[in-house]
């Protein structure tokens, strides 16, 4: 199992496949009405910090360019997708979810900065 992740991993097509397909399955996720549990406060902001990180990995590991222009693209694409739920009538967009993705990504992107977590991501 160890090996088939790590081929995975080392796929170029197949992360960038995936990159893809999660962006896609994202923002069905987002632009879908949602029945979240009420018993649990916040439950989508800890859903907006999850997916962003998720997105900030495959991010990292698929686009080559300089972490500020990558951290840029996902936060607009949180932005983005903000500015669509306003327009939506059972949806609605706010800073705060906004703000719940810049949290994910900044997590992911200030863990990269640790020495030995960052060897997990080497390219």
């Amino acid at each position: 199992m160890k090996n088939l992740i790590k081929s995975i991993w080392q796929s170029r097509p197949l992360s960038i496949a995936i990159l893809s397909l999660s962006v896609i399955v994202f923002s069905y996720l987002f632009f879908s009405p949602q029945s979240l549990p009420d018993n649990i406060p916040h439950s989508d902001k800890y859903g907006h910090i999850i997916v962003f990180f998720c997105l900030s990995v495959l991010v990292y590991k698929c686009i080559n360019i300089a972490k500020r222009y990558q951290i840029t693209l996902l936060v607009g694409y949180g932005v983005a997708v903000e500015c669509v739920q306003h327009f939506i009538s059972y949806r609605s967009g706010g800073v705060d979810d906004v703000i719940a993705d810049a949290i994910g990504v900044a997590l992911f992107y200030i863990l990269t900065l640790v020495p030995a977590f960052k060897r997990l991501f080497n390219k």
